[in-house]
């Protein structure tokens, strides 16, 4: 009886412990407070070119998807951060996504645009920034093997691919931008040419004299003692153009769709990608070549940024040491094309090279990898470099957003920081650059008439910077911008009665002469609007490069902004950068193909 009372006992203690236990556990049945509002939200921040919006679905505890529903950024350059970036939030849970090389803009406006979304679904923002997702791919070194490496895949290094392919070598490309196509990309995609068949097809009457006698006119409105252009290498330039020009179509599969005249340049010999529309010409002509490369396997590695020159003991270029997204890559090569563009962006290196040019890195038109990577490495080897580097000029500019199209409006009055005008607006766009340049503190002159409507905001935004000064009367004006009082209004009225009998004091044109008249008024300050540089180390017609004493650097090749300094004093001939960095490249590969050992 007391044996049975004991197990009586221990069962009921038993129950009443797994009782205790149920009990004690029913508050944590798999449910997690709630960290956002449920529900799909529209996030909307500045990118490069307008409002980016998304679209973020939310769950109570998690992002669930992020959309971007509506963009107006460049096609092309924003691709990858557009894809990447909104399922490495959702993938990690995190803001704390790196921004894509190359778009850093658009990175950072998707980023912004989904933290607007977070914050409308009652999330913490700084949480989810504080969230960084390990990588943990770990740092990988990795060895290649090839004919040809080139650095660089703007339109010089795709063409030195396509080329060097063609002719038998085995290719390999390096890019340190998470997107190909560099400059050439951004540009309008016109490259000139003199007497190819497209012309002639076409009834369109041109020829190399023509282009050389504009080329010379333009050289000497700059620089007058300038050691270049080399106008031998112009003049065999000027022919190789022509057979790059037929080259892409018949080999790449390159197609025109238009061939005309630019500006002050009204000769039909820029020929110009066919698009459909939705894109600019530069990338249709950098995406045709990539694809062409990409279909014939080459292998391009992005976001690789090259770092040095592997040499032998003789001096001899042996290949490339890179820095890929988890370590080390080096390739080892028999040949090196360096087509890594100029130094635009790189203030550094304006700094050293075009004091002038400083300060403008930051509004430059160049691909945002325009740093003077390739040049600094060769010349780490021995290259010799071209003297009297000069910056690739495209207008004039301003660092206040909203204002891009006064980049080339001849209506507009420029005055310096003694309060007079310094040229007549209406000229060449490379040339502007160079006039703006040579100023100590130069200014566009705006007023209040219906023509400056559209600008009329972004100015009163920037009144709170040092970019822009306003004013009633030219008198007060002159004292915001510093600049001699007595001088300016001269200046002004000056303009303004040539306006009236249509006689401008610098010779500008009727079709360009608006009167300045309607307060209140603006000056901005101007920057010389750059989309490049005429640099680089100096090569053979082959495109090797050579040293300070003319021999070559066994094995080194450059194409584009790292060799182009050749043909040019201070003035870029419209068409003639991109045509230079595809036949420049073009012939750099077939070189290097040709000379395997």
């Amino acid at each position: 009886m007391k044996g049975k009372s004991i197990k009586v006992l221990s069962v009921l203690l038993c129950l009443a412990m797994i009782v205790g236990l149920v009990g004690c556990s029913q508050p944590s049945t798999n449910q997690v407070d709630a960290i956002y509002k449920a529900g799909t939200y529209i996030g909307t921040a500045q990118g490069h070119n307008g409002d980016v919006k998304v679209e973020v679905e939310f769950s109570d505890t998690a992002i669930v998807s992020v959309k971007i529903v509506e963009h107006s950024e460049s096609e092309g350059i924003s691709d990858v951060s557009i894809e990447r970036i909104p399922q490495e939030v959702v993938d990690g849970q995190t803001l704390a996504v790196d921004s894509v090389s190359g778009a850093t803009v658009t990175s950072k406006a998707i980023l912004a645009a989904i933290e607007d979304a977070v914050k409308q679904a009652g999330g913490d923002v700084e949480a989810l920034k504080g969230n960084k997702v390990s990588n943990n791919s770990g740092q990988n070194a990795i060895e290649m093997t090839t004919d040809v490496v080139v650095v660089g895949a703007g339109g010089a290094g795709l063409a030195a691919a396509a080329s060097a392919h063609e002719h038998g070598a085995k290719v390999i490309v390096l890019e340190k931008q998470a997107n190909v196509g560099g400059s050439t990309a951004l540009s309008g995609g016109g490259i000139s040419a003199t007497g190819t068949r497209f012309q002639e097809e076409r009834g369109i009457k041109d020829s190399k004299q023509s282009w050389m006698d504009l080329w010379k006119e333009r050289q000497a409105t700059s620089n007058p003692d300038g050691k270049y252009p080399d106008y031998n290498f112009v003049d065999k330039f000027m022919d190789a153009a022509v057979v790059t020009t037929e080259w892409l179509v018949d080999y790449i599969g390159h197609a025109y769709g238009s061939i005309a005249g630019f500006g002050l340049d009204p000769v039909e010999r820029l020929h110009f990608s066919e698009t459909d529309g939705s894109t600019n010409g530069g990338t249709a002509l950098t995406r045709n070549i990539e694809n062409f490369i990409l279909g014939e396997g080459i292998e391009i590695l992005t976001e690789t940024p090259a770092k040095e020159l592997m040499t032998d003991e003789n001096g001899n270029v042996i290949g490339v040491i890179a820095e890929g997204k988890n370590g080390k890559v080096t390739i080892h090569a028999k040949k090196v094309v360096l087509a890594a563009g100029g130094y635009a962006k790189s203030e550094e290196l304006l700094e050293r090279f075009i004091p002038e040019a400083a300060g403008t890195a930051d509004i430059s038109a160049a691909a945002a990898g325009s740093t003077g990577d390739g040049i600094i490495m060769a010349e780490e080897i021995g290259a010799a470099l071209y003297e009297e580097p000069w910056v690739i000029g495209l207008g004039v500019g301003t660092k206040v957003p909203g204002t891009e199209g006064l980049m080339m409006d001849w209506t507009k009055v420029y005055v310096n920081e003694k309060g007079q005008r310094f040229t007549n607006e209406e000229i060449h766009y490379s040339i502007a650059t160079n006039k703006i340049l040579e100023q100590e503190s130069p200014w566009v002159i705006l007023d209040s008439n219906d023509a400056n409507a559209n600008i009329a905001g972004a100015l009163e935004d920037a009144i709170a910077s040092d970019e822009v000064v306003k004013a009633d009367t030219f008198e007060a004006l002159a004292e915001a911008m510093g600049v001699p009082v007595d001088a300016f209004v001269k200046t002004m009225e000056a303009f303004n009665e040539g306006v009236k009998t249509g006689n401008d004091p610098m010779g500008k044109s009727k079709d360009y002469l608006v009167p300045v008249n309607n307060a209140p008024y603006y000056a901005i300050k101007l920057y010389g609007k750059t989309m490049g540089t005429f640099a680089g180390v100096k090569t053979n017609e082959t495109y090797q490069v050579l040293r300070e004493d003319g021999s070559v650097i066994n094995n080194l090749y450059a194409a584009g902004e790292n060799a182009n300094k050749v043909l040019y004093n201070q003035v870029y001939m419209s068409g003639s950068a991109v045509q230079f960095a595809l036949t420049s490249g073009r012939i750099a590969g077939e070189h290097a193909a040709q000379n395997l050992k």
